[in-house]
């Protein structure tokens, strides 16, 4: 029996292009900015991607709502063109301008009819599996489309958290049930695919979607399919509101004149290197087969907040791989998976909380003790006592606390590592750049 076949044997109901998008994105209820609609509203957009094959490049276009037809039409006529369930700010789909997710959608590669039947089985019958909204034929490929019943707004902390609940939902629905292939494939929030109406491999093949469930998903019933620690935690979840800046202006007074009048950056704070060399230790002694692709966002986030260089970041990423494959030499980490875990590399993680890369990698993290002091005024009095210590009781600070002299250390490591660079005695010690230097030679 053929895939369209089999779709509809268990009740899919082909329907259009502009039917499902109309869906996802809620077009003619002025969600989405019009062409020529004024700034102002803040208002983001879904983005098109299309590249002919006689073509050196491809074009991106924005999809808005009184012309998402027409433009849909060019995207369908083209060779090759993608578009997802997101929509963003800007004119690109990068993910640094993602603004809100409004369904997520699954690549289910390696299905037969007899697959599919399996799926549609454990999902109709067995509730194994949420049952898509959309089912899409993108020539050998099935796309499972979950549409989401209120917009999700794509904030740091929960982009994160959809990208765990999108891993774990395919690891559930990604099996030998399921799929002649093996090896489940991941891909990112972001994840763009071939338009519904528009050219697939397969000469003269369309890409067809068919309806299979009237009911929107919102994260708690899509959270019901997956471990608890993989479900997105729906109280972080901030409520969309927008005003123009004349609003914002009376509303947060002190807002607009830091970040409008003073264009003083968002608040964030910069970390010593000593804290991205300690997370690379931490990755080596606890990462687990699990977490292993958090454990590399991670690492892209401690980097943004220590300052590291992206070019040293992904160098370390890459050589933690023959150590994250020996945790399962059955599943192995490519260099792909560290490629997509590096797209956290972004100045919006600066701030990522530290519970929450607790959570996504499973390595405990200690809170620093400040007996419930803030950090300016645990500083002052731990201050106040070193004072205190060197001039009225005449104590050496340095001399008598068991530390080892930095000199010392990296002379150490010199003779223990004849051929080493200085990076590598950073990177191995912890101590700062200009320390190494300075005692280098």
């Amino acid at each position: 029996m053929a895939l369209a076949d089999e779709i509809v044997e268990w009740g899919g109901v082909e329907v259009s292009a502009m039917d499902v998008y109309t869906d996802i994105f809620n077009l003619g209820f002025n969600e989405i900015q019009m062409e020529n609609e004024p700034p102002g509203a803040y208002k983001a957009n879904p983005i098109g991607y299309y590249k002919n094959n006689d073509a050196q490049k491809g074009h991106f276009r924005i999809m808005f709502d009184d012309t998402f037809e027409s433009t849909l039409k060019v995207l369908q006529d083209a060779d090759f063109a993608i578009l997802n369930g997101i929509t963003y700010f800007g004119r690109k789909n990068v993910q640094e301008h993602a603004s809100t997710m409004r369904a997520m959608i699954f690549d289910l590669d390696g299905t037969d009819a007899k697959h599919l039947a399996n799926f549609f089985s454990g999902a109709l019958r067995g509730n194994a599996y949420p049952v898509p909204n959309y089912v899409v034929m993108s020539g050998h490929n099935v796309h499972l489309y979950y549409v989401f019943e209120y917009a999700i707004p794509l904030y740091p902390n929960i982009k994160l958290q959809l990208k765990e609940l999108k891993f774990a939902l395919t690891r559930k629905m990604w099996n030998p049930y399921t799929t002649t292939i093996e090896k489940p494939q991941y891909q990112g929030i972001n994840q763009g695919f071939r338009v519904i109406g528009g050219k697939t491999k397969i000469p003269g093949v369309r890409v067809r979607a068919f309806r299979m469930n009237d009911h929107p998903f919102n994260l708690e019933t899509l959270g019901e399919y997956v471990p608890e620690e993989s479900r997105v935690d729906e109280s972080k979840l901030f409520k969309m509101t927008f005003y123009t800046l004349e609003e914002a202006k009376k509303k947060y007074p002190d807002w607009y004149e830091k970040r409008v009048v003073r264009k003083e950056p968002k608040g964030s704070w910069t970390c010593k290197r000593d804290l991205y060399n300690w997370w690379l230790r931490q990755i080596q002694s606890g990462a687990s087969h699990g977490h292993r692709y958090f454990c590399i966002m991670c690492l892209a986030i401690y980097g943004v907040k220590c300052g590291i260089s992206f070019e040293e970041v992904k160098k370390d990423a890459y050589d933690l791989i023959p150590f994250l494959n020996s945790l399962k030499a059955d599943e192995p980490f490519t260099e792909s998976d560290v490629n997509s875990a590096l797209e956290c590399y972004d100045s919006n993680y600066v701030t990522f909380p530290r519970d929450e890369i607790s959570k996504l990698t499973a390595i405990p993290i200690q809170p620093n003790k400040r007996n419930g002091r803030r950090l300016e005024a645990h500083i002052k009095m731990v201050n106040a006592t070193r004072k205190f210590r060197r001039d009225v009781l005449n104590e050496d600070e340095y001399g008598n606390n068991g530390r080892k002299p930095k000199k010392d250390i990296v002379q150490q490591w010199r003779l223990e590592h004849p051929d080493g660079r200085k990076a590598d005695c950073v990177r191995d010690t912890g101590l700062t750049k200009p320390t190494v230097y300075k005692w280098w030679d």
